[in-house]
C-alpha cells in the first residue's frame, strides 16, 4: 500500500478479473428472461402513442372528441341559461337568507357557550391539548425509532 493508490487499484482489478464467471440463479435468469420476451412482445396499437394509431381511429377519435367538446360547451351554457332565470334567482336567494340566518344563530349559540366557561377552564383545556399532541408526537417518534431504525 506504500506504493500509492494506483498501484493497489491495479491489483484488485486483476485480482477481481481473475475470478471466475458465476452463473447467475436459476430463478432470477427465469425473470430476467420473462421480462425481455414481454418487451419484446408486440404492442397492440391502442396501447401505442397517437401518431402509430391506424388512419381510422386517429379519425374517428378526433370526431368523438369534437362531438363531446360540442356537448359539454352546449351543457354549460343550458345551465348558464338555466342559472339566469328569475326563478332560480329567487330561490337561491331565499336559500342563502336561510343558510346565513343558520349561520348566524349557530355563532351567537358558540358565543354564548363560551362566555358561560372560565377563562381558567379554556387556558386548562388548551394546555392539556397542547400535552396530549405533545406525548402523541414523542410516543410516534419512540415508536418510530423503535421499529424502523436500525442500530
Amino acid at each position: 500500500m506504500s506504493n500509492g493508490p494506483e498501484k493497489l487499484e491495479s491489483f484488485v482489478d486483476q485480482l477481481v478479473r481473475g475470478q471466475p464467471l458465476r452463473r447467475a440463479p436459476a430463478t432470477l435468469e427465469a425473470r430476467v428472461l420473462a421480462q425481455l420476451a414481454l418487451q419484446q412482445a408486440p404492442i397492440p396499437w391502442w396501447r401505442r402513442g397517437f401518431a402509430h394509431w391506424p388512419l381510422a381511429a386517429r379519425v374517428a377519435f378526433l370526431i368523438a372528441s369534437y362531438g363531446f367538446v360540442r356537448l359539454a360547451i352546449a351543457g354549460v351554457m343550458s345551465i348558464i341559461t338555466f342559472v339566469g332565470s328569475r326563478e332560480v334567482a329567487e330561490t337561491a336567494v331565499s336559500w342563502a337568507h336561510v343558510g346565513t340566518t343558520a349561520v348566524s344563530a349557530t355563532v351567537s349559540l358558540c358565543s354564548l357557550i363560551v362566555s358561560a366557561i372560565p377563562p381558567l377552564w379554556l387556558y386548562g383545556a388548551a394546555v392539556c391539548g397542547f400535552a396530549l399532541y405533545a406525548l402523541l408526537f414523542g410516543l410516534g417518534t419512540v415508536a418510530y425509532r423503535t421499529l424502523y431504525v436500525q442500530r
